[in-house]
């Protein structure tokens, strides 16, 4: 029986999953010290109107997925020439949406392979071009935000903070797998930039410029979401420190997003907003915070769902 050899992408697959539990060993190990040294309990922040806030943050995570998807067709139609089916859109790409969660990080896209199956002209690799291109807008657009936000502040911080041991570590493990996994495919990557930059040749100017902007947008939302769930928590900000917490947010998804087999980025994101923000914010505040907006994004990523699919049956029935 011959042996299955263990692939590059299996091992950094791994090590990202690992680094994932770590992360998550660490946050859990952190909230418990928090609730062992102070008289603050989680469920003292669940109030009728904390839960009715939270319900309304929700909702707003599942219409930015409904936009997400609304952007990634658009942009399959502007790589491909071919529009996709609005409600077969919403469905593929809501679902795909909910496969992030499974480790490895590649589910969703090969998810999204059903709107070539299901479209007549449309190939796969203009599907996975429009993934890849969809990720690149909206790390750039993360990237504007941050850089507008929260870039003297980072290098602030950086610069006076005394980092923990565990931060240290931490930090230095995901540096180093993100630098070995580049050099591992270092020719992979080569070829396939090349390959995306004559791809790219279909899309013009105005059209990138438009699915920045979508990008840029998508983005806000999402990061406003993380900043209500601290509002309705009941942590006080002022203007500024708002602008701050979403460009902080986007910096530790931008984080989680290149770290490689973690799925939606769980612990590694929780890990540098806590680094971060542990500052400015109460940190038994943070703390809750992360865990119910990740409860939150994931119940918004279920509602955005179970609309499309709604959307769909209303569709189908109504042509009938």
């Amino acid at each position: 029986m011959e042996k299955k050899k263990i692939t590059k992408t299996q091992i950094v697959s791994w090590v990202g999953t690992l680094l994932m539990v770590a992360s998550l060993v660490f946050l859990a190990r952190r909230l418990f010290l928090e609730q062992a040294d102070s008289d603050f309990y989680l469920m003292d922040l669940f109030t009728t109107g904390v839960v009715i806030g939270l319900v309304i943050v929700a909702i707003f995570e599942g219409i930015g997925i409904l936009l997400a998807a609304l952007n990634f067709r658009a942009l399959v139609r502007n790589v491909s020439g071919v529009l996709v089916k609005l409600p077969l859109g919403l469905v593929v790409y809501t679902i795909s949406n909910l496969y992030k969660y499974i480790p490895g990080g590649v589910m969703y896209v090969v998810g999204r392979n059903r709107l070539a199956l299901e479209t007549e002209e449309l190939s796969h690799p203009k599907v996975a071009l429009s993934t890849v291109l969809e990720g690149i807008i909206i790390a750039f657009a993360a990237i504007t935000i941050i850089v507008f936000t929260v870039f003297d502040h980072a290098m602030d911080y950086i610069r006076q903070l005394e980092l923990p041991r565990a931060f240290a570590i931490l930090l230095i493990v995901i540096v180093v797998l993100a630098g070995s996994a580049a050099f591992s495919f270092r020719h992979k990557i080569k070829e396939g930039l090349t390959k995306l930059f004559d791809h790219m040749r279909v899309l013009s100017i105005p059209v990138l410029i438009k699915r920045f902007g979508f990008g840029l947008i998508i983005m806000v939302l999402w990061a406003s979401t993380f900043l209500a769930t601290l509002l309705v928590l009941g942590q006080p900000l002022e203007p500024s420190q708002m602008a701050t917490v979403i460009g902080l947010f986007l910096l530790s998804w931008l984080v989680g997003f290149l770290t490689p087999g973690a799925p939606s980025g769980i612990g590694i994101r929780e890990i540098v907003m806590l680094m971060f923000m542990g500052g400015i914010l109460y940190e038994e505040i943070l703390l809750a915070a992360m865990l119910m907006h990740r409860i939150v994004a994931a119940s918004g990523d279920i509602a955005a769902y179970g609309v499309a699919v709604g959307y769909g049956y209303l569709t189908k029935k109504e042509a009938v």
